[in-house]
């Protein structure tokens, strides 16, 4: 009976090379073979381990042998699931999650622990020597439960699948399964529990796997399982919107797809060069090609690549690819070349550039836009700031200013300088010379001080003919100099109005304060001391004006 595993396993191995050789090789291809190659080892190594005398030699084939066994249950689940078409369930973490308790199963065939899986008594009869230990088992049962779910998702595919070629494929693979699980038992019960009445070892195991490996063969074949590969394969390249020609060594056509037979008109076996295509082309299209099929006759190992223009509806621009298919050996032996119709494509890119140039125009135009609006805002930013008729801040702005300013120097412990000045008799003048002259008057007093002020000073008007000054990091000594300065720059001023009379002179009257020490309380109401100290550079003021005006009082805070 030995020499029936070596006969199983000499039909498998025939069966392995003829679905290899007779179908082109799919992922379904790989894992029915992989599934087939556990079909192989087990009548293999059976049949090695029973031809050999050397106990250690013997038992490590039937670890072999035994190891392969355990694959056979995730071996057949996974090709029931490929076969489906649900192979997208049993991605990287999910097949390994699936295949631990087969690869746990090998682990124990191959280190068999203390011989608790199988061992060889040579002190019992022949068909007795091989024993079976509690780890056996354990390797049956995994493979039960692999069949087992195995038939629950054939049983559940069967129930939900619409597809009549699908329901083939499930009850194929669901016989298939029958009858390995048949001879399993069979074997289980003639070569375990009752091996005593047959007194030697039946290989029943092997022949199952063989008439199983014969039976999905067989209806594969018969119902082209694999080759609907082929037929999709032929769909796809004929639904495809790029045109697709093959063509020999030769430069003769072995394959092309329905587009290319509308467009040229060309047939399998027609030969493309310039003479067959020149006359299905106008001259410079014809031309185009020539120049094409010249430079990749100069480049037989590289992808060459063109775009021309045909007048043959509804292709119109074309771009044409060609790459070489080369064998093992890197030989060419042969091209593909792929049409793409990007009509559509170049038309977009016109009416984009043609967009594209009136975004351009609109958005110099808000470019533009955004300028004058830029020029208007700060336009209006200096009208909110300053005085309409002298230039200088206005006495908003300078309060915002002074009370940011006033709260950082006190933190700081800063020295700074307040002037509040008027005109003396400004009155007088307005009654005199009229409120136009008046304005001169008070426009040119303050080009006067201000060209005797700091870059750094901020000149506003208080209101009428009032006017402040403040001088950041100014302590008493400089704000004396420089208010000196300013009442001498302005009593030299001769203002001369547009009535064309005689020139008007004018004076100021001016309140000081300098703050150059700080108490800590100030820093809580930094508002307050500032009213406080404006209050008192008024006070200061309306000193200057009842002493006799044209002077300079400078105020102390209380």
């Amino acid at each position: 009976m030995i020499w029936l595993d070596f006969g199983m396993f000499a039909v498998l191995l025939g069966l392995f090379f003829y679905v290899f050789a007779s179908s082109s090789i799919t992922v379904l291809h790989r894992v029915y073979l992989i599934l087939h190659m556990i079909f192989i080892s087990w009548p293999l190594c059976q049949f090695i381990s029973q031809t050999i005398a050397s106990q250690t030699y013997k038992l490590f084939y039937l670890q072999t042998a035994y190891a392969g066994l355990s694959l056979l249950g995730v071996g057949w689940f996974v090709f029931i699931v490929f076969l489906a078409g649900e192979s997208f369930r049993l991605q990287k973490g999910r097949l390994f999650v699936v295949a631990l308790p087969a690869v746990i199963s090998v682990v124990t065939v191959v280190v068999n622990p203390g011989s608790q899986f199988l061992r060889i008594n040579d002190q019992l009869d022949p068909a007795k020597q091989l024993q079976h230990g509690p780890l056996y088992w354990i390797m049956i049962i995994q493979l039960v439960l692999y069949m087992a779910a195995s038939i629950l998702f054939m049983a559940k595919k069967l129930r939900s699948s619409e597809s009549e070629g699908q329901r083939t494929l499930i009850k194929t693979a669901f016989n298939g399964i029958s009858m390995l699980l048949f001879f399993s038992i069979a074997d289980l019960f003639v070569n375990v529990y009752f091996i005593e009445y047959f007194h030697r070892y039946i290989p029943l195991v092997s022949v199952g796997m063989t008439a199983a490996a014969l039976y999905l063969v067989h209806a594969i074949g018969r119902n082209r399982v694999f080759d609907i590969i082929k037929t999709v394969q032929r769909d796809v390249i004929n639904t495809m919107a790029l045109g697709v020609i093959v063509l020999d060594e030769n430069h003769r056509i072995i394959e092309m797809n329905s587009i290319m037979k509308k467009m040229l008109r060309l047939r399998l076996g027609d030969k493309f060069d310039r003479d067959s295509i020149a006359s299905r082309l106008n001259g410079l299209a014809s031309r185009e090609v020539a120049a094409f099929l010249e430079e990749e006759r100069k480049r037989p190992l590289e992808r060459i690549e063109f775009e021309m223009e045909l007048d043959l509806d509804p292709f119109r621009h074309i771009i044409i690819q060609s790459a070489p298919i080369l064998n093992p050996r890197k030989q060419p032996i042969g091209r593909v070349l792929t049409f793409q119709n990007v009509t559509e494509l170049r038309l977009l890119v016109e009416e984009t550039n043609r967009q594209n140039e009136q975004l351009q125009d609109r958005y110099r135009d808000l470019l533009l836009m955004q300028d004058e609006l830029f020029q208007a805002n700060k336009k209006l930013e200096r009208m909110a700031i300053t005085d309409g008729l002298t230039g200088c801040y206005n006495r908003r702005y300078l309060l915002q200013h002074l009370e940011q300013e006033v709260a950082t120097n006190v933190r700081y412990g800063v020295p700074f300088s307040i002037f509040l000045f008027d005109l003396d008799h400004f009155k007088s003048i307005n009654d005199r010379y009229g409120h136009l002259a008046g304005d001169e008057v008070l426009c040119s007093t303050v080009e006067a001080v201000r060209s005797a002020l700091r870059m750094t000073d901020v000149l506003a008007r208080y209101g009428g003919e009032e006017f402040t000054v403040y001088l950041p990091h100014t302590n008493r000594e400089q704000a004396d100099m420089i208010a000196e300065r300013i009442m001498s720059a302005v009593e030299s001023n001769q203002v001369v109005t547009g009535g064309g009379e005689q020139a008007i002179a004018v004076t100021i009257s001016m309140g000081i304060i300098s703050i150059e020490s700080f108490e800590p309380s100030v820093a809580d109401d930094s508002k307050a001391f500032l009213r406080e100290m404006l209050a008192q550079a008024d006070a200061a003021l309306y000193e200057a004006k009842y002493n006799g005006r044209n002077r300079i009082v400078a105020g102390k805070l209380a």
